[in-house]
C-alpha cells in the first residue's frame, strides 16, 4: 500500500520526535541577548541513529517526493559538495553511495537516508551562503526565499541578528576546521502540529483560543532543533554541511522533565516581546510560563 506523507506522519512514534535532554540550549542570559552557543561534538556522535528512525526516514522520503522544490533545491556547481555529503552520510548509515547515483543530486540522495535535514553552505569570499538543502521539517521558512543568500539575508526575520550575531556567525562558519564538528541547538513553540511548516504565516494562529496552562499543554508544541556543523573534506572544503535534527512534541511532554521545563521558562521570562513573537510564544506567554513553572515545581 502506498501511503501519503500525512498518513506516514501519523505512523511516526512519539519517541522518534522526542528531544534528548542534551539537545536543549542553556537558559538565555539575563538581560537577554542572542548567542551562538556552539560546542564541539565527538565524531562518533555525529548523526547517531536513534530508535524509530526508520519511520521518520520513510516519511521524509515521501515528503520530499510530494513537495519537490519546496523541500529540495541545490544551486548549480554543488554536485561535488553534495557527493562529499553523501559519502559522509553513507559512512554512518552503511549505504553504498555509488549504487544510488540515479540522476538525483547527491545531496537529495543523502537527505533520503537520514532523519536530519541537510543544508549546504558555501564559504568562499568570507560571506557564507546557503547553496542547497534537503528540508523536510522547516520551522516556518521557505527554501526558495533563502537559497543563494548569505547568512545575514537568511536570518533577516531573527530579531537582533544583524547587530548581535551576523559578524560572529560569519567568522564562526569560515573558521570551521576539518575533523572538528560543532553542535548547537535552537527552539520554538508552535500551535501547528504538522512537521512540515514552510509558511511564516503559520505562526501563532490560535492566540485567541489558548489562554490557560491546560489549553497550552495540549494545543501547543515545542520544536527543538539539534544542529551540527562541519567542514566538508577535499575536494569540497570550500563548503560546510549544516544538519538539523528536529524534535516536535506537545508541551505536555515536558511534564516529566522538570529541569528542561525550568530552563525554558527561565529563557521565556527574560525574552523581549520581539524575540517572543519570533519564537511563537508571545500570544501564549503567561499560560506557557505558568505551565512550565508548574512542571519545574516552581509554583
Amino acid at each position: 500500500m502506498i501511503r501519503t506523507p500525512e498518513q506516514l506522519e501519523a505512523l511516526i512514534p512519539a519517541a522518534a520526535l522526542r528531544a534528548d535532554d542534551s539537545w536543549w540550549p542553556r537558559p538565555g542570559p539575563d538581560p537577554f541577548r542572542l548567542v551562538v552557543g556552539a560546542r564541539t561534538l565527538p565524531a562518533e556522535q555525529w548523526l547517531r541513529p536513534r530508535p524509530h528512525d526508520a519511520a521518520l526516514v520513510t516519511w521524509r522520503r515521501a515528503l520530499l517526493d510530494e513537495q519537490g522544490e519546496a523541500a529540495f533545491q541545490a544551486l548549480p556547481g554543488t554536485t561535488a559538495a553534495g557527493r562529499a555529503v553523501l559519502d559522509l552520510v553513507c559512512g554512518v548509515t552503511g549505504d553504498v553511495s555509488s549504487s544510488s547515483m540515479t540522476g538525483r543530486h547527491p545531496l537529495d540522495l543523502a537527505g533520503r537516508l537520514v532523519a536530519e535535514d541537510l543544508c549546504l553552505v558555501d564559504l568562499t569570499g568570507g560571506r557564507p551562503r546557503l547553496t542547497g538543502a534537503s528540508l523536510a521539517m522547516p520551522n516556518r521558512w521557505l527554501l526558495a526565499d533563502k537559497l543563494g543568500r548569505d547568512m545575514l539575508a537568511v536570518h533577516v526575520p531573527v530579531p537582533g541578528y544583524a547587530g548581535q550575531l551576523a559578524a560572529v556567525v560569519d567568522r564562526f562558519l569560515t573558521g570551521l576546521r576539518e575533523h572538528r564538528i560543532m553542535t548547537r541547538a535552537n527552539w520554538a513553540i508552535t500551535d501547528d502540529p504538522r512537521l512540515f511548516q514552510p509558511a511564516a504565516d503559520s505562526r501563532a494562529r490560535q492566540g485567541d483560543r489558548i489562554r490557560t496552562p491546560a489549553q497550552a499543554a495540549v494545543s501547543l508544541h515545542v520544536r527543538v532543533e539539534y544542529q551540527t556543523l562541519r567542514l566538508l573534506p577535499e575536494p569540497a572544503r570550500d563548503s560546510a554541511l549544516f544538519t538539523i535534527r528536529t524534535a516536535h512534541e506537545p508541551l505536555s511532554a515536558l511534564a516529566d522533565r522538570p529541569a528542561v521545563a525550568g530552563g525554558l521558562a527561565a529563557t521565556i521570562a527574560v525574552m523581549p516581546p520581539a524575540d517572543l513573537d519570533y519564537k511563537g510564544v508571545l500570544p501564549y506567554r503567561e499560560a506557557v510560563l505558568e505551565l512550565l513553572r508548574g512542571y519545574a515545581g516552581q509554583t
